[in-house]
């Protein structure tokens, strides 16, 4: 919150705890996911003012197309490169996305065991990499310059981030 602040004076929803059953079966998500969408909403980071980075509704019924578009992707991607994308939720173990870049990476959390320990999984397009981070940790990384595997070193110092959430009161 100190490297990216909310947006003060907006309507926040308050979000559950689980998986919008138009994915398939509910389960757990990852608290911090949670406590993220709580304190800042659903919606996007944003690269020197233009949203770059979403953070996907998973929950509420108003995200589900938008989210349902990542996992149709990573399906076809299944399907057509399986040593990149092995299995996509509801086959668990499997992937579920929770954000993208609108440069082509697409983060997702592998969905195995307890949801405070899912790694996350970062897809490139040519490949994936995996950290065992959760979602504020990752994100706290990317944002730091400190995720080498994915952009090179000093890839963020030059951008003004910020936070736009999607739904504003």
């Amino acid at each position: 919150m100190k490297l990216v602040p909310p947006s003060t004076g907006k309507t926040r929803f308050s979000y559950e705890d689980q998986l919008n059953v138009e994915y398939g079966d509910p389960v757990l998500l990852p608290r911090d996911y949670i406590d993220f969408l709580n304190q800042y909403s659903v919606g996007a980071f944003t690269e020197d003012g233009y949203p770059s980075w979403d953070i996907l509704d998973l929950i509420s019924d108003g995200g589900t197309s938008f989210s349902m578009e990542y996992i149709a992707l990573a399906r076809e991607k299944c399907a057509e490169e399986p040593e990149i994308n092995p299995a996509v939720y509801p086959t668990l173990p499997g992937l579920l996305p929770w954000g993208a870049y609108n440069q082509g990476c697409t983060f997702y959390w592998w969905v195995a065991g307890d949801p405070d320990t899912w790694e996350v999984v970062a897809d490139r397009g040519d490949q994936a990499f995996h950290v065992q981070l959760s979602m504020t940790e990752f994100l706290l990384k990317l944002f730091s310059d400190q995720l080498h595997e994915l952009y090179p070193q000093g890839f963020m110092s030059d951008l003004d981030i910020g936070y736009m959430p999607r739904y504003e009161g």
